[in-house]
């Protein structure tokens, strides 16, 4: 009888139990506060990615300059087997030149990206914001705090 009674107490202890940890697991469930932001427009906006890129037009009009030089000086070669062997060295430099342009560019956007998601997420955590999206990712709801983050982006 003892031992039917301290079972019985022991069931309703472990189902109380059970149950209490539910209530609270299930009474604090946060509703999210959902942000978007426009990213194409933060990328248009920032200064370094306006630098980055007239650089870059700067070096492929200087690259457009030196292949037109390197392919006259192709033309004056006396023999084909000169004309290819200088071309050859001439396209191995120009795929150098493209690298190195390519390179210096994706490192610059990839300091903006950087930078841009530390923006967002010091923006979106000081108004309260538990999720952002992208802009083109939201079909309804939401907040815009893409103006908010713009005077952040350098």
């Amino acid at each position: 009888m003892k031992k039917s009674l301290l079972t019985l107490v022991l069931c309703s202890f472990a189902f109380g139990l059970g149950f209490g940890v539910n209530n609270i697991a299930v009474s604090n469930n946060v509703v999210p506060k959902i942000a978007y932001v426009n990213v194409s427009k933060l990328v248009a906006a920032s200064k370094t990615i306006k630098a980055a890129d007239a650089t870059k037009q700067k070096q492929e009009q200087e690259m457009i300059k030196w292949f037109n030089n390197a392919n006259a000086e192709i033309q004056k070669q006396p023999t084909q087997a000169a004309k290819n062997s200088l071309a050859q060295k001439y396209e191995t430099q120009l795929n150098a030149k493209k690298k190195a342009i390519n390179d210096a560019y994706m490192k610059k956007v990839n300091e903006v990206d950087a930078q841009l998601d530390s923006a967002i997420s010091a923006k979106a955590k000081g108004l309260g914001y538990t999720i952002v999206l992208r802009k083109d990712s939201v079909l309804f709801g939401g907040v815009d705090i893409t103006s908010q983050i713009i005077p952040m982006v350098k």
